[in-house]
């Protein structure tokens, strides 16, 4: 809430708000300018602020005023909160050690949780409260290490690689930084952690993962929301295939899903277009997706720049770049996308976290990205470079598409499989940033026999099942039980299943793209009351004309708008 962005940081929470419809918000333990920057945003009727002396009046279990108060120290809080939940007690935070011990719970589900992010333990605890779960709290892996191992996964299949002895090496150092753990027999795991795929080093039990940050509540939200009784299921699905790739799970989909009476469209071929497709992802309301195409880390740019930041230092910030380039109406106007990753600050590896906690950041990064933002240009060269590490393009028909943590969905929560390689490192954050509420994405390569193997297992045999245990049972059937091949991990609630339930598709769609399209040209004409209409908005507005228009066509033969208001 310290940074130029916390307005945002507000709106998305604001828009959880609504979107769980929650009766009560309450603010406890903000600083001053956090807390102001939140009741601007939030609702005020469902705001209240709670200090220390306010706790007990939110306790609705009259026994936990009997029972002797459980005494914790400041450290491992979420196995102390988890704790006291099962024994119905109130906890005191004490100067004093915590107890080094996990929690048993009464399912056969088992949360480890990375320490180092004091919220993020709080929220597992929860999270495994309301799954019957036992919490295992576990050392932070060092920065460098993660991105070490990760690295290692994405490199898995180079020339001159042994991939089975990599892996093999990589499950094990998995399991050994979990320490002493004890997984649950024939039960189930979920993972809240920085950066890793721990569940690769645990493959005899199904697991998914949760990230620390950011925004570690609201993707359990998604999660659990989609899954509460009367919910609408996985009713509307996309599928994409630029025909980079042989995609056999696309035509398999293309046959399982429409029998389950799930409304099923398609982007293939020349139609795979980065604009089409980023149009959809945003704008368009669909419940699962599923991709097939190549992922990896594009190439790109290393560029230099020299400036004196507003402290008066000289800086050096070398950034790599990559880009992607969408089509538009206008024939002499591109869109372009760009992913920025820091390399270095006056001369020290932004990777670095030994040196880079030595160095003087101060304003020089907000000064850079305000002379980016303005158009100063302050690159002093520029060189390409085979790899901009993290990009995870993806590509489409006419080039790489670039995924950032934008609204997915029309502000929904879809299920997103991603089949397509090495597609889980960098964007299951960031899909799941987006709201998507389960992603499912690979470690490394995968050969088109597998991907349509694993996939059609999940829409056929599987559908209906909780998402990891119907990945692992896939995965199981088409790699064996005793193969250490897995390359797919999912994220997520564990309890979201792939389901769908009874629904005139077709007229909830007109509705939904009607309602966004008189959204949308409301938006532009106020924005044309100050100035020229924002081309952005105006495609906006051109994609729901056309979505109406093409959905009346196909299902209505031309119906009129009150058609669809009338519902």
């Amino acid at each position: 809430m310290s940074r130029d962005d916390r307005e945002a940081e507000a709106a998305r929470r604001n828009n959880a708000i609504a979107r769980f419809q929650v009766v009560n918000v309450l603010l406890g333990g903000l600083p001053d300018d956090a807390a102001a920057a939140m009741r601007a945003l939030l609702p005020q009727k469902l705001l209240r602020d709670v200090k220390d002396d306010h706790v007990s009046d939110l306790i609705l279990d009259d026994l936990m005023f009997w029972a002797e108060p459980l005494t914790w120290g400041k450290e491992r809080i979420g196995e102390g909160l988890l704790t006291a939940l099962y024994q119905r007690r109130m906890i005191v935070f004490e100067d004093e050690p915590s107890p080094v011990r996990s929690v048993e719970g009464p399912s056969g589900h088992l949360v480890v949780c990375e320490m180092g992010e004091p919220l993020s333990e709080v929220i597992a605890a929860n999270y495994a409260f309301a799954l019957g779960a036992g919490l295992h709290l576990i050392d932070p892996v060092d920065e460098s290490e993660a991105h070490a191992l990760l690295e290692d996964f994405y490199s898995i299949d180079a020339p001159g690689a042994n991939p089975a002895a990599i892996r093999e090496m990589l499950g094990a150092k998995l399991r050994e930084l979990c320490g002493n753990i004890k997984p649950p027999k024939e039960g189930s795991l979920t993972f809240i952690s920085k950066h890793l795929p721990f569940g690769i080093g645990f493959p005899e039990l199904p697991s998914t993962h949760l990230f620390q940050y950011p925004d570690l509540g609201i993707a359990v939200l998604n999660g659990f929301a989609a899954e509460q009784k009367g919910r609408r299921g996985t009713n509307v699905a996309v599928v994409v295939d630029p025909e980079k790739v042989r995609a056999p799970e696309i035509e398999a989909a293309k046959t399982l899903l429409p029998k389950r009476s799930i409304f099923l469209r398609g982007y293939s071929g020349k139609t795979a277009t980065v604009r089409n497709v980023s149009d959809m992802l945003e704008l368009f309301p669909y419940d699962l997706l599923i991709f097939a195409t190549h992922c990896g880390d594009a190439d790109g740019f290393r560029e230099t720049y020299k400036f004196e930041d507003s402290e008066g230092i000289d800086r050096t910030l070398v950034v790599d770049l990559a880009i992607g380039v969408a089509d538009t109406d206008d024939p002499d106007m591109l869109r372009v996308s760009q992913f920025m990753r820091f390399h270095s600050l006056d001369g020290v590896d932004w990777t670095d976290p030994v040196a880079k906690a030595k160095l003087h950041v101060g304003t020089a990064i907000a000064d850079f990205m305000k002379l980016h933002k303005d158009g100063d240009d302050a690159r002093v060269d520029q060189e390409a470079i085979p790899r901009v590490l993290g990009s995870a393009a993806m590509a489409m028909a006419d080039s790489n598409l670039l995924i950032f943590s934008r609204s997915l969905a029309m502000d929904g929560n879809p299920v997103i499989i991603n089949n397509a390689c090495v597609s889980w490192r960098e964007l299951a954050s960031r899909f799941t940033f987006g709201n998507a509420r389960a992603y499912i994405g690979t470690l490394y390569s995968v050969s088109d026999m597998e991907a349509e193997a694993v996939v059609v297992r999940l829409l056929d045999k599987e559908f209906g099942k909780c998402l990891p245990h119907a990945l692992w049972n896939a995965q199981r059937v088409v790699y064996g039980k005793d193969d250490g091949r897995r390359p797919y991990v999912a994220t997520g609630v564990y309890t979201q299943k792939l389901r769908a339930t009874q629904e005139a598709v077709p007229l909830r769609l007109l509705q939904l793209l009607t309602s966004a399209r008189a959204e949308w040209e409301a938006k532009r004409k106020k924005q044309m009351k100050f100035a020229e209409g924002s081309k952005r908005l105006d495609a906006i507005c051109d994609y729901y004309e056309q979505e109406v228009k093409g959905l009346r066509e196909r299902w209505f033969q031309g119906a009129r708008d009150t058609h669809a208001d009338g519902l």
